[in-house]
């Protein structure tokens, strides 16, 4: 008997049998349960209940609950599933959520630095909201153009800064000066 109730059962099922002698005859009820299952119209199952003399419940006890089981088990075990799947969709939708108001807040940031002219701060901020959503047209728009600002009007695709040739130029003249003024120090130490 207990070799065919177990195959009726999925795992951790819960089978509950309750036995009562009245006189010859026993009554007994048989209810799936599932401790997986939160909502409340699980328990709204009815028991099956079976009555007869006790070789009569031998002879057809589990024929006579296999099917309702089978049911009632089936029905639990969809409802643990939609339970869970719900619970997840919830939690994707939350994390979706969040990570948009995240977005938002970095634009939001971005905007304000821009306004108040601070293009560093707003190319972080933007940066930031970027790698949320590395899709978004607009922001990598933004991102490319503060770059270019940031880099006094230049930007290297390799990350790296360009030198303006004025500065350069100028470098390069401080580098001159100081050297003419080592050899003329050498020169006066010649003398």
């Amino acid at each position: 008997m207990f070799t065919e109730i177990s195959t009726l059962l999925n795992d951790r099922g819960t089978l509950c049998i309750n036995i009562i002698k009245t006189g010859e005859t026993l009554a007994v009820t048989v209810f799936p349960q599932s401790k997986e299952v939160k909502d409340p119209a699980a328990k709204q199952l009815i028991p099956l209940v079976l009555k007869g003399k006790p070789e009569e419940l031998d002879a057809g006890f589990i024929e006579a609950i296999k099917e309702p089981i089978q049911e009632s088990v089936g029905l639990l075990t969809n409802m643990a599933a939609y339970e869970k799947s719900a619970e997840k969709a919830k939690q994707e939708s939350r994390e979706k959520k969040e990570k948009k108001d995240k977005i938002a807040k970095h634009i939001r940031d971005a905007e304000a630095a821009e306004k108040a002219g601070k293009a560093k701060e707003a190319l972080v901020a933007y940066t930031q909201a970027l790698e949320l959503d590395n899709t978004d047209a607009k922001i990598r728009t933004k991102v490319s153009t503060l770059k270019a600002k940031v880099n006094g009007g230049s930007f290297d695709i390799f990350g790296s800064q360009e030198v303006s040739t004025e500065e350069n130029s100028t470098e390069n003249e401080a580098e001159g000066l100081d050297d003419d003024d080592n050899e003329n120090d050498d020169d006066d130490d010649n003398e």
